[in-house]
C-alpha cells in the first residue's frame, strides 16, 4: 500500500509510543485514524492533536486484554464507519524482569489477554472487512522478543513469539486475497512500554535501564514501520539492534542463547 491518502486506518495502543506517532505520520499523509487505547487521557492528547493540524482522528477507548471490549468497539465502529483499509495491531504490554516460576498468574494472563489476544480477537473482528477491501493491511506488532528468547521475560517472548507464528500462518491463508500481512519486530524503542509494565523489583530502575539500551525513537519507528508497509515488507524490523538480533537468531539458531546468557550475566556483575 503506496498510499494512505483517505484510507481508513485503526491503530491500537494510538494513545503513546509508536502507536501516537504512527497516527500522526500516517494523519499527515491524508489517513483517517481511528486509535484505540486503555488510557483516556493519552488517546485524546493524540487524537487532538491531529485535528489541530487539520487531520482526521476519532479515539475510542478499549482495553485490548478485553475481548468484550474488542468486538463491541467492531460493532460501533463498523456501524459507523462500514470498513477500515488498514489495521495496525500495535497496544502491547511488558512486565519487568522477573524469573518465571515468580509470575503470579494473574499477571500472566493479563499479558497474554493484551499481547496475543488482543491481536487475536482484533484481527478476527475486522479481516472479514480487510478482505472485503479492494487494498488493505494487516499490521501485527510482536518484538525481537518474538525471534529470540531471553530469560527473566519469559511471559513477554511467550506472547510476542506467539504474535510472530500467528502472523506468519495467517500471512499463508490470505495470500490469495488483497490483504498484505506484516510483522513487526521492534528493537529497544524509546516509549514507556516498559515504565508502564507491571515490575516486582524497582520499576524505575528498570525502565531507567531499558531507556538506556534503547536506541530507536518512537517517531523514526513509525517512519521505519510505515515504509515498510509502503514497499510490501511481510517481515519489519525496526532499530539497527533488531537487524543485528534477527542475524544473530538466523546465525546461531540455537547457541545465540549462551551469548545472550552470557550478556545477562555481565550486566548483574556490574
Amino acid at each position: 500500500m503506496k498510499n494512505f491518502k483517505d484510507k481508513k486506518i485503526i491503530i491500537t495502543g494510538g494513545g503513546s509510543g509508536m502507536g501516537r506517532h504512527l497516527a500522526y505520520q500516517l494523519a499527515n499523509e491524508g489517513a483517517e485514524i481511528f486509535i484505540t487505547d486503555i488510557n483516556a487521557q493519552t488517546l485524546k492528547e493524540t487524537e487532538q492533536e491531529i485535528i489541530s493540524k487539520g487531520g482526521k482522528c476519532k479515539s475510542y477507548v478499549v482495553d485490548s486484554g478485553s475481548e468484550q471490549q474488542i468486538y463491541a468497539f467492531k460493532e460501533k465502529f463498523l456501524a459507523e464507519e462500514k470498513y477500515v483499509d488498514v489495521l495496525f495491531n500495535n497496544a502491547g504490554m511488558a512486565l519487568g524482569e522477573i524469573e518465571f516460576m515468580e509470575v503470579k498468574d494473574e499477571h500472566l494472563k493479563k499479558i497474554i489477554d493484551v499481547n496475543m489476544w488482543g491481536v487475536i480477537h482484533f484481527t478476527r473482528a475486522f479481516l472479514p472487512t480487510l478482505i472485503s477491501r479492494p487494498e488493505a493491511h494487516l499490521v501485527n506488532t510482536s518484538s525481537v522478543f518474538g525471534i529470540i528468547g531471553v530469560r527473566t521475560q519469559v511471559p513477554y517472548c511467550t506472547t510476542k513469539f506467539a504474535v510472530r507464528g500467528f502472523t506468519e500462518a495467517l500471512r499463508m491463508e490470505l495470500s490469495d486475497t488483497n490483504v498484505t500481512v506484516s510483522c513487526v519486530h521492534p528493537g529497544g524503542i524509546k516509549t514507556n512500554i516498559a515504565r508502564n509494565g507491571i515490575h516486582y523489583k524497582d520499576g524505575d530502575k528498570s525502565a531507567n535501564q531499558f531507556d538506556e539500551v534503547a536506541i530507536t525513537t518512537a517517531e523514526d519507528a513509525a517512519t521505519i514501520i510505515i515504509n515498510g508497509i509502503k514497499k510490501g515488507k511481510e517481515k519489519i524490523l525496526v532499530g539497527v539492534d533488531a537487524k543485528l538480533i534477527d542475524k544473530i537468531a538466523r546465525w546461531f539458531p540455537v547457541k545465540y542463547s549462551g551469548l545472550f546468557k552470557w550478556i545477562h550475566e555481565k550486566k548483574f556483575k556490574k
